[in-house]
């Protein structure tokens, strides 16, 4: 388990960075695709700073050339983006990822291969699902929402993406259990470590099976 203690951490998801379709960027109150990413990145680099970790749980860009991915990693400060993979891993995972796990393995590689972490400038990758703990906080990361995870009758915390806020159980104002949509339609921004925990005080500790 990954455990984090001095820098200031920050989560967010389904930048969906040049994605061309309408219904993401309308949908966000932006007249362009191309309004819509550099809004995206001067909101980021707003809030987190150089120093300081991101974790990203998916979908980082869509439709977007090598080039346009490097654009986005170069144009984000923060210098430690852990990314996990989403629905819309993009060219990236082939172009890039692939590459470095086969240059690690040798003639041992198979397109079934994939090893984590492995970092590529700012970003770190992380794989489908990672757990990790910040000030003694255990959080479940995850690119799509669970109902059951690891440790949750302990009051583990899982944060996720996907749904584009539209999960009830994973919105801020659903209390039911300690689960939230960090990705950026809920929030415009990426969310701290202390304005998740203000959040998750407010949600319960459910009983929905054999563990309490």
């Amino acid at each position: 388990m990954m455990k984090f203690h001095k820098q200031q951490v920050f989560f967010s998801g389904d930048w969906h960075y040049n994605h061309l379709q309408p219904f993401i960027w309308e949908a966000r109150g932006y007249k362009s695709v191309q309004e819509h990413n550099e809004s995206l990145v001067r909101e980021i680099n707003n809030v987190v700073a150089p120093e300081d970790i991101l974790f990203n749980l998916g979908d980082l860009c869509l439709n977007a050339s090598i080039e346009q991915f490097e654009e986005l990693i170069s144009a984000v400060k923060c210098q430690t983006i852990y990314l996990l993979w989403g629905n819309h891993p993009n060219k990236h995972y082939k172009n890039i990822y692939k590459p470095m796990v086969k240059s690690i393995l040798g003639d041992r590689f198979s397109d079934l291969n994939e090893i984590y972490p492995l970092r590529y400038k700012n970003v770190v990758y992380l794989g489908h699902y990672a757990e990790i703990c910040v000030n003694g906080q255990m959080i479940i990361l995850s690119h799509y929402p669970f109902s059951i995870w690891n440790e949750m009758n302990h009051s583990s915390w899982c944060l996720t993406g996907h749904s584009h806020y539209h999960f009830a159980p994973s919105t801020a104002e659903d209390s039911t259990s300690k689960i939230l949509d960090v990705g950026w339609d809920g929030h415009k921004k990426p969310w701290s470590f202390d304005e998740i925990k203000e959040v998750m005080a407010t949600k319960k500790v459910p009983v929905v099976d054999h563990h309490v």
